[in-house]
């Protein structure tokens, strides 16, 4: 709520009460006649760290001590300064509320999902907080709750079911749930049959899967510093204590996950660090016998693979950035192999789903998803196209191997979320569901993709939507967002909460700078390590091309990051202050270094391919340079 209610007062838009339909902008924010509210003073106690000939100084080094009571009196203070401050806007965040609200329906039902005999599904009740898993036998027939989240949250102040697996056979569940809100998960079992829990709990699971005996299963666990690292065997009923260490994976980089094929057929193990993985399938008929590695792990070469019959289908990175698609022996997965997709330089190939008929690759063409389906006894291709500029496409739950059709989903910043299911022999389309949006007429709006051009020639994309009739005269206040790393894609996709932007005559952009992965391993490339600081200069030179071409003006451009995005925030706002109006800097990643250099917080290692280590010189330099914390001055 925060977000938009900084965003409407940069757009002029008051605080007053106003009706919900139509929104219209009103006169700017009256502040309080009392003296503006001071916000309180973190004290300093700077501690120093020296490091390749250079000493670093903290001074809020203190605030790191979680629990500390100072420390939570200084957040009851900012918190007590942010109500205050916000007072004002109490009409304007009653009227937000119920507009947002209003376009909610209470009570929704997600696309049933076939795998092996029942039809899959979740629902959401009005009046309820959570949803619901379930499954039936027939469209018609009679519903089975797997999983009430609402009973489970009963006495508790979170809950959050990260994971189900079923058995082969259909009677046994697996979920993993976690209480604590830190990822915490504890893993249970039920037997759907006579409904038994049962008497085994694991801890800190990360995943897990069944072998199809349906008496084995295999779950991987998680370190001190939250790094899946164990892969263990066990046993139904039988004592946790007494299960198999299968798999322990030392070098700290990398994590472990296990999963099964869409074919049944195997136990896949996932090894993976930022830029290197390898993979180890196991016969799922046979639980105690070893995994078998596809193809060694080799430094900066990535690979996942699906089985179909006596061959497996490999998405690999080796000698292709942008991935190619080769069919290699199943019993020789080391072999040159046949290339099915060749490499692509101007192409992305994000990873395939292989059937028993056909496969669905997943690529990017110009910075956007497509989809493409290949059929394997005529070779016949189906492209998926797509009516709008910029958009979000992505595959949905394909749990059945032996099929003829294919489910996916499409959306933008203005169409909401609506999944298909194309039949790829005949080329039947069928809308499966249209989230339901109450009172909101798509036909109001449009989207947009343009280039922005950055300082070294490269054409960077920025989707965008606003209300049709906006004037692209400089006077639209913007809402411009970035992220641009790890190799994430931000494909724009559907937000019901911003329509009130749109209502408002504000413009939403989402920038996609490199450091994302918007054009495949290459984009993130450029924008990671060494190359970090173009991911902060596209963004800038993102912004004064939308004010050069009118979209908006400094005066009207707010812009918002999360996370990484939030680093992204902090290094642009220090280089460029004057080119934005307002920012929002949500869980920012802005104390590069110390952050960097402390090894006991979780996953830190596993950063070094993406950030670089400080502890080498060369890394230390170049992350001092941009990291916002230290680079902080008076630039008022």
């Amino acid at each position: 709520m925060r977000v938009l209610l900084a965003v409407l007062c940069v757009a002029g838009v008051g605080c007053k009460s106003e009706k919900v339909e139509p929104a219209k902008p009103v006169a700017a924010i009256v502040l309080p006649k009392k003296p503006t509210p001071q916000p309180p003073k973190a004290k300093q106690l700077p501690v120093s760290t020296s490091l390749h000939g250079a000493t670093l100084v903290d001074p809020y080094a203190w605030l790191k001590k979680k629990g500390d009571p100072e420390v939570e009196a200084y957040l009851a203070a900012e918190n007590a300064y942010t109500a205050e401050m916000m007072a004002p806007t109490q009409p304007l965040q009653d009227a937000l509320f119920a507009e947002m609200k209003a376009r909610v329906k209470e009570t929704d039902v997600e696309p049933a999902y076939p795998m092996r005999g029942y039809l899959y599904y979740s629902r959401i009740e009005a009046g309820k907080q959570y949803g619901l898993t379930c499954r039936k036998l027939a469209p018609d027939g009679p519903e089975e709750v797997l999983i009430d989240e609402n009973a489970l949250a009963v006495g508790q102040k979170f809950i959050d079911v990260s994971d189900f697996e079923i058995s082969s056979d259909n009677q046994l569940m697996a979920v993993t749930i976690d209480h604590s809100g830190f990822r915490e998960y504890q893993l249970t079992l039920k037997n759907l049959k006579t409904g038994e829990v049962f008497p085994e709990a694991i801890e800190h699971v990360t995943s897990a899967v069944f072998a199809n005996d349906n008496v084995t299963m295999f779950y991987t666990i998680e370190d001190s510093a939250k790094r899946s690292y164990r892969l263990y065997r066990h046993v139904l009923k039988t004592p946790v204590s007494k299960d198999t260490l299968v798999l322990e994976e030392k070098d700290e980089r990398f994590e472990v996950a296990v999963g099964r094929s869409r074919s049944d057929r195997f136990v896949e193990l996932s090894i993976s660090s930022a830029t290197t993985s390898e993979i180890s399938l196991l016969d799922a008929n046979k639980p105690n016998a070893p995994f078998k590695v596809v193809r060694p792990r080799k430094q900066d070469v990535m690979y996942s693979v699906e089985d179909r019959g006596s061959s497996l289908f490999m998405v690999t990175n080796e000698k292709c950035r942008t991935n190619q698609l080769i069919e290699v022996p199943l019993q020789k997965p080391t072999a040159a192999g046949k290339v099915v997709l060749p490499c692509r330089p101007d192409v992305g190939l994000d990873g395939v789903e292989v059937f028993q008929d056909f496969f669905v690759a997943s690529e990017r063409v110009n910075g956007l998803p497509t989809l493409r389906a290949v059929e394997f006894s005529k070779g016949r291709e189906t492209r998926f196209d797509m009516p709008e500029e910029a958009y979000s496409l992505q595959p949905i739950t394909n749990a059945e191997f032996k099929t003829d059709v294919f489910r996916y989903a499409y959306g933008s910043l203005v169409t909401p979320w609506t999944s298909y299911e194309r039949n790829v022999k005949t080329g039947e389309l069928k809308v499966l569901k249209e989230d339901p949006i109450p009172a909101y007429d798509k036909s109001k709006y449009e989207t947009r993709r343009v280039m922005a051009k950055a300082r070294d020639g490269v054409m960077v994309p920025v989707s965008v939507a606003m209300k049709k009739g906006t004037l692209l005269d400089g006077s639209a206040s913007m809402f411009l967002e970035g992220y641009g790393a790890y190799g994430s894609v931000y494909d724009p996709s559907f937000d019901q909460t911003r329509v009130s932007f749109l209502d408002r005559g504000i413009i939403l952009a989402y920038a996609h700078v490199r450091g994302g992965g918007e054009f495949g391993k290459p984009w993130h490339d450029q924008g990671r390590m060494m190359t970090k600081k173009t991911t902060f200069t596209d963004f800038i030179d993102c912004a004064d091309w939308l004010i050069a071409h009118k979209w908006t003006s400094a005066k009207h451009l707010a812009i918002t990051g999360a996370s990484a995005g939030g680093l992204l925030m902090g290094a642009v706002l220090n280089e460029r202050p004057e080119l934005f109006r307002a920012a929002l800097v949500e869980v920012p990643f802005v104390d590069v270094i110390n952050s960097m250099l402390d090894e006991s917080m979780p996953l830190t290692v596993g950063e070094f391919e993406e950030w670089g280590n400080p502890k080498e010189k060369a890394a230390f330099a170049y992350m001092r340079s941009y990291s916002p914390y230290d680079n902080v001055k008076d630039q008022l």
